[in-house]
């Protein structure tokens, strides 16, 4: 078998370090007039980067006083605002007519950036942003502990540089720095580690080898009760402030909640990784699971809850996380996944935290039953099914419910 290559990108975020004050006003004077040209940008109602460049190109070198890079990468950024926004309107969840621009980031291409160490006391990264043809703003950067480690292999040639976002939030400058390289994702496989969700359970992983498909192992559960807590909790505050009619900390309060949520869910997502990295030649197999939320019609309160769980998100993470570690991801139709015996195959309701199949007389936690089911919907696929008959799983040295509430490492 050949390895299959496939691009991976990561974004590093990095803080402008005490920038003075001609800098902190240069920048906002570019922040000001990019946002502007946006705005323009916007005006012309196209999402047809060519019609663009061939009838406003000349204009916008006329009318804003920025690099020619950054009009390009401005026109670009309109184009992938109203893209979104007419995704939103036929879908129905568009807010208004036309897109309404209340912010953005300014975004420097390989044409208009420069980034170096250098011997400097202060801080050893200096990033210098080409703003126009005479203005030129040497910063100073510093990382953290893991963001540090991948810019300095992003420096040794492991990674390439590719674009810069610069963000300002709460009056201090933030570099967002992509990068990305070609990561190799091996073609043959010994182990299947299904990952099934729930509302009860957010993840649930369990391994299926090759060489035994009718003996699922190790099965682990990670309850993400810290992002149910946080969900909860800012629920509560946002029903209150929306009653005082303060909108403007509802929004500061999203902004904060969504932090947390995703800090849980990178926590969840590497101890997933970890699991699946214990085994020989893993591939991870999830659900698409693509209009699920239209599909879940339950009570308000547990509509809520259900919905407030970021399953999309959680497997983003997991997908780019187990790339950069060689490991393949692939998706499987989720039906009756939750609903079918994994040893017989028949489709029975489910009531309570336990499956029991009518047919065979098979009990099971109703969680690693999915999870199994979706490691088998890969392996017919793939071949790997036996005719013979499953044993339960909690038999000998088959799966054993390991309690995780998905926060502490393994």
């Amino acid at each position: 078998m050949f390895p299959v290559k496939k691009e991976v990108q990561i974004t590093i975020v990095g803080k402008v370090f005490r920038p003075n004050r001609r800098k902190v006003l240069t920048l906002n004077r570019c922040l000001e007039e990019y946002f502007e040209l946006v705005k323009w940008y916007l005006s012309f109602n196209s999402t047809s980067k060519t019609f663009l460049h061939r009838n406003t190109y000349e204009e916008a070198k006329k009318k804003f006083n920025l690099n020619t890079a950054l009009i390009q990468t401005a026109r670009d950024k309109a184009v992938e605002i109203l893209k979104g926004f007419n995704k939103k309107k036929r879908e129905g969840k568009a807010k208004s007519e036309k897109p309404k621009l209340k912010r953005i980031s300014i975004r420097f291409d390989k044409r208009c950036y420069s980034f170096a160490k250098t011997t400097n006391v202060l801080t050893p990264y200096w990033l210098t942003l080409s703003l126009n043809r005479r203005t030129r703003v040497s910063l100073p950067i510093v990382f953290g502990k893991r963001q540090q480690r991948f810019i300095e292999e992003a420096l040794q040639g492991k990674w390439q540089f590719c674009t810069v976002e610069m963000v300002k939030r709460n009056a201090e400058w933030y570099a967002h720095f992509v990068l990305k390289r070609v990561v190799e994702l091996l073609d043959e496989h010994e182990m299947i580690i299904a990952i099934d969700r729930g509302e009860h359970n957010l993840a649930v992983a369990v391994a299926i080898s090759k060489d035994n498909p009718n003996k699922p192992m190790k099965g682990q559960f990670w309850r993400g009760e810290e992002i149910k807590r946080i969900r909860g909790l800012y629920s509560h505050i946002r029903r209150k402030l929306l009653k005082k009619k303060l909108l403007k900390k509802v929004k500061e309060l999203g902004v904060r909640e969504r932090r947390k949520v995703n800090q849980q869910l990178h926590i969840i997502a590497n101890q997933i990784i970890e699991y699946a990295k214990q085994f020989p030649k893993p591939v991870i197999v999830m659900e698409n699971l693509c209009g699920i939320r239209d599909n879940f019609k339950r009570s308000k309160k547990l509509n809520r809850r259900f919905h407030s769980l970021p399953f999309r998100k959680l497997q983003a993470i997991i997908e780019y996380k187990a790339n950069l570690e060689g490991i393949p991801v692939v998706y499987v139709n989720p039906k009756n996944t939750s609903k079918k015996c994994h040893r017989c195959g028949h489709v029975a309701q489910v009531k309570g935290r336990e499956f029991r199949c009518s047919k065979c007389g098979l009990v099971y936690n109703r969680d690693l039953n999915g999870a199994i089911n979706i490691a088998h919907a890969l392996m017919r696929g793939m071949g790997w099914r036996s005719r013979e008959s499953l044993k339960p799983a909690y038999e000998g040295i088959g799966v054993k419910p390991t309690p995780n509430a998905g926060s502490s490492p393994l």
